[in-house]
This record gives structure tokens, sequence and C-alpha cells, in this order.
């Protein structure tokens, strides 16, 4: 019995290797059903299936050479098989398929914080780095605000107070500037 079962598990490593391999290789194997949302009770995917025989029959084979029965290989092949075909979808595939990767608009940009990346003076483009609804850092050109006389240096948080979409530029100025700035108009204007 334990001759057949090896060679059962040595399939189902096999099959668990070699699906995800042709699936990169000739892109022809798309299995991926989610029953309509990321959160389905039941969700499906072709890699974390190959991944949990993978584990079945690796795990399996593992207590066969330790000594241990062909009914012990089976139950605990096929438990840490299950979890880590409910672990892979879980913890890996589900969050990365709610993730949105688009990049902002540069457009969007205005009113948004940012942190200085390469040093920005009034005679001196620089760029800013702004946070993407993806948690990733993207970085733009940027120029001082026309009220702004010092230089912004690295590190510094600023606010994107305008955008030039034609020449990609940003124009950031430090937060306490703009307040003092805001102030200025209020002042000019009477008083808001």
């Amino acid at each position: 019995m334990d001759s057949a079962l090896s060679t059962v598990y040595y399939c189902c490593m096999g099959v668990g290797l070699l699906l995800p391999l042709l699936h990169v290789v000739l892109d022809f194997l798309d299995l991926d059903f989610d029953a309509g949302s990321s959160d389905a009770p039941l969700p499906f995917n072709g890699m974390a299936l190959a991944f949990g025989v993978l584990v079945f029959g690796a795990c399996g084979k593992i207590v066969l050479v330790l000594g241990g029965s062909w009914i012990l290989s089976l139950i605990l092949g096929a438990i840490l098989g299950i979890l880590a075909f409910w672990v892979l979808i879980r913890y890996v595939i589900r969050p990365l398929k709610r993730n949105h990767t688009e990049a902002p608009s540069i457009r969007d940009l205005r009113w948004k914080e940012g942190v200085i990346q390469l040093a920005v003076r009034p005679d001196f483009i620089g760029t800013v780095r702004v946070l993407n609804s993806a948690g990733s850092y993207v970085a733009y050109s940027a120029k001082t605000a026309p009220w702004v006389t010092e230089e912004l240096p690295v590190g510094m948080e600023v606010l994107i107070v305008e955008i030039d979409e034609e020449k990609k530029l940003c124009t950031v100025c430090p937060f306490d500037s703009y307040r003092k700035q805001l102030a200025q108009l209020k002042q000019s204007k009477g008083g808001l």
C-alpha cells in the first residue's frame, strides 16, 4: 500500500509543480472562479489548488518516509493541503484582487499632501513624492508656489496647490506657508 501511495504523492507533487509552470510558460491555464466576488465563501483559484495538491503530496510523502502509517499520511496530507489552499486564497489572492493599482491622474493631486524627494527652489524644479491608491509612491516634477521664497529641502511635507497637466508639473508649498498666504488673502479681501 505504501508504494502505491508514494506513487500518488509523487504524482501530486508533479502536478502541483507542473501546472503553475505551464501556466507561466504557455499561459493557457486560467482557472480562476470566484463565484462573483472576491469575498465569496468558496472561491477557487487554479494556482492555489495546485499549491494545495503540492502540499498534500509533499506532506503525505514526508509522513511515509518518517515511518507513519498510510492513514496518517492521507489525513495529515489532506488537512495540510486544504489549509495551504485556504491560506493562499485568504491571505494572498484575495488581497491582490482587491488591490487597485491605478496611479492617480496628475489632475487628482491638487490639495494632496506630498514629500519633497529632490529639493525644490524658486529657481529650480525638483520632485515631490505622493502616495497613490495602491500604497506605493509616485514622483512628479514640482516647483514652488509664487509666494514661497525659501528652498524646500528633501523630506519636507508639502501641499500641492496647483497642477500644470501639460507640463506634468505640481506647484507646492509648505503647510505653514499656505496658511500664511490664505490669511493674507482673507485680510486683503476684508476678511472672508
